[in-house]
């Protein structure tokens, strides 16, 4: 009895395991988002509807968990996701590096595609770019950097910038050291104002020197997930604060934003995803750049701080302003 039992368990563990693994013919693809801001949510719709237009709609079941930029959660999400999915999808670097921990730990060579990242080889997703000598490729998003900071030194009496971000995100590091190199060589005196969590943003921003003129802030997902603890830090201090953002998504708590289109990241990782369930090697498929930027300009928040927003970047080409 008990062994019939036993063998009656392991069957029923063998069948749970195939349905979550495309054993019924159903592929599950599993999502894993930071967090719900704009930016992750555009690079989920772009992903979701790009395969939702493919053939392959009705051969696969997407499951879909946003950590809400809990960290703790992230890494429960992406175990579950790991276990029960034939092709996993990790949106922003702290999803990404969870579902292939996830993966290594139950020794599981699934598939991962990430967006949302600026610096895959530095979160050790891989080393080669070209050919992704692993499991992982996806698509990357390092935006106009330099450029962004042409247009923030425009402003009137910008002589220093801090960056601002949280010194435990590998990619917003990675940013704020090619962001300093541009200001060594254009001689702008520059700090960096770290947080650790999302709790310590109003205090960090209010304790900014007045020296500092601007701020620019990378893509980093603790702050984008709270930007208007940003925008609110700013309206109550003295010495308001030009703020550039590396995410348009940003740009309610910033003076201008200028970042990717991550609704096309979302796309581009979506064919990445068809072409690994039509068979194809992932050591095949190059991590690509997201190359369409935008540009926006809160000139309404700008206003109301007492900030002028110079005339050539309004006539910028393709800015948006709102």
């Amino acid at each position: 009895m008990k062994k019939a039992l036993a063998l009656s368990t392991l069957l029923s563990l063998a069948t749970i395991a195939l349905s979550g693994c495309g054993g019924s013919g159903v592929k599950t693809i599993g999502v894993l988002q930071f967090g719900a801001f704009e930016a992750l949510e555009k690079a989920k719709n772009g992903f979701v509807e790009t395969i939702n237009a493919s053939t392959w709609k009705d051969k696969v079941n997407i499951e879909v968990r946003s950590a809400n930029a809990v960290a703790a959660d992230n890494v429960a999400m992406a175990k579950t996701l790991a276990a029960t999915s034939d092709l996993v999808y990790g949106i922003a670097t702290p999803s990404a590096s969870a579902l292939k921990n996830a993966m290594d730990s139950l020794g599981y060579s699934t598939p991962i595609l990430f967006s949302a990242v600026t610096n895959p080889s530095g979160a050790n997703l891989l080393t080669n770019l070209e050919k992704p000598e692993g499991r992982c490729t996806g698509v990357v998003d390092l935006g106009p950097i330099e450029k962004e900071l042409e247009l923030l030194a425009k402003f009137e009496g910008v002589d220093k910038i801090t960056s601002m971000y949280t010194s435990t995100e590998v990619n917003s590091v990675y940013q704020a050291e090619i962001a300093e190199k541009w200001m060594d060589a254009h001689n702008i005196a520059h700090t960096r104002t770290t947080i650790t969590s999302a709790s310590e943003i109003t205090s960090a921003l209010s304790s900014i020197p007045s020296d500092v003129d601007a701020v620019f802030l990378p893509t980093d997902d603790t702050i984008a997930n709270s930007i208007g603890m940003i925008k609110s830090a700013n309206e109550e201090r003295t010495d308001k604060l030009i703020i550039a953002a590396c995410d348009t998504g940003m740009v309610s708590g910033s003076t201008i934003a200028m970042g990717v289109d991550y609704y096309e990241c979302g796309v581009q990782a979506g064919k990445m995803a068809i072409k690994v369930l039509e068979g194809t090697a992932i050591s095949s498929i190059p991590v690509e750049s997201c190359d369409k930027d935008a540009l926006v300009i809160n000139k309404t928040l700008a206003t109301s701080l007492g900030i002028t927003i110079p005339e050539s970047l309004l006539n910028e080409e393709g800015a948006k302003i709102i």
